[in-house]
């Protein structure tokens, strides 16, 4: 009897023993998969804008200028369709007006404004017990870059970013000099965007920098604003009343999706082609 009790009792051992290897696992396995979506870019300097000389430039990318970035990070992929549902279930929201393709889960999130955007990174940063980077003081909001949750890259950090970083290979688009190769754009798309990460990424292993959708930046607009801007980790004017968005979407023309590009928008106003993607912080 007492065989037979032992027995018993080191099966239930071994049983929990294995289950709570399983789920210590599972949770490593979800941290993994959540930082491979992360691209680490080391801190560097490097030319931003578009020389003087370059016929095809707007005038708001002009001058070219040096620029000098701390470490950061970005995600590898635009924020997607299935990753916009949680948030809004989660907060009981709507989604934005359907677009003529449906909604597809692992295509860009489009059609979101630049205050739903931050809404959103605020949002993920609680989820995931990260601090907030957002507060609003009266009708303006203020970032806290020193706080370790998500925020949208500066004009900046896109830049670099979309330029290769470190491993800059000068390339006129993000990743190649040919345009197929690594963007959705208005001659390829058939008039809609496409699944995240179905081009080929530039240097550092970003996706959809060039094409997909347009992405909403941090930063005020001010086509001035390069002729004054002080070159370290520069986040931009104080003020505005547009923010800048980057990278042009499935329905631009190649001059639009070149890295050094600048639109911009009033932030509560959005297009069926406006989307975003994630930047924070490097915690030591």
């Amino acid at each position: 009897m007492r065989t037979k009790i032992t027995i018993l009792l080191i099966k239930k051992i071994t049983f929990y023993s294995v289950l709570l290897v399983s789920i210590i696992a599972f949770f490593a396995f979800n941290n993994r998969i959540t930082n491979s979506d992360f691209v680490l870019i080391e801190g560097g300097t490097f030319k931003m804008g578009s020389k003087s000389t370059y016929k095809v430039a707007d005038v708001d990318e002009q001058k070219e200028h040096s620029v000098t970035l701390n470490t950061f990070e970005i995600s590898k992929f635009e924020v997607t369709v299935w990753e916009w549902k949680q948030f809004i279930k989660a907060n009981k929201m709507k989604m934005p007006a359907k677009p003529t393709w449906g909604w597809q889960d692992n295509y860009p999130i489009n059609g979101v404004t630049w205050n739903e955007a931050i809404a959103y990174c605020n949002w993920l940063s609680i989820k995931e017990k990260l601090q907030p980077c957002y507060t609003k003081k009266g009708p303006n909001f203020i970032c806290n870059f020193k706080a370790n949750g998500y925020r949208l890259p500066t004009e900046a950090e896109w830049e670099f970013t979309a330029k290769g970083g470190s491993l800059t290979k000068m390339f006129k688009f993000s990743g190649s000099d040919k345009l197929d190769e690594v963007a959705w754009h208005k001659a390829n798309s058939d008039g809609q965007p496409h699944t995240i990460g179905t081009k080929l990424p530039n240097e550092l292993g970003v996706y959809d920098m060039s094409g997909n959708v347009w992405e909403w930046c941090w930063d005020w607009y001010n086509k001035d604003f390069y002729k004054q801007e002080k070159g370290d980790n520069p986040k931009g004017p104080e003020m505005g009343e547009r923010r800048t968005v980057r990278g042009g979407s499935w329905d631009s023309q190649p001059s639009y999706i070149r890295p050094a590009n600048r639109i911009s928008t009033i932030p509560s106003k959005t297009h069926e082609f406006y989307g975003f993607r994630v930047a924070r912080i490097v915690t030591k």
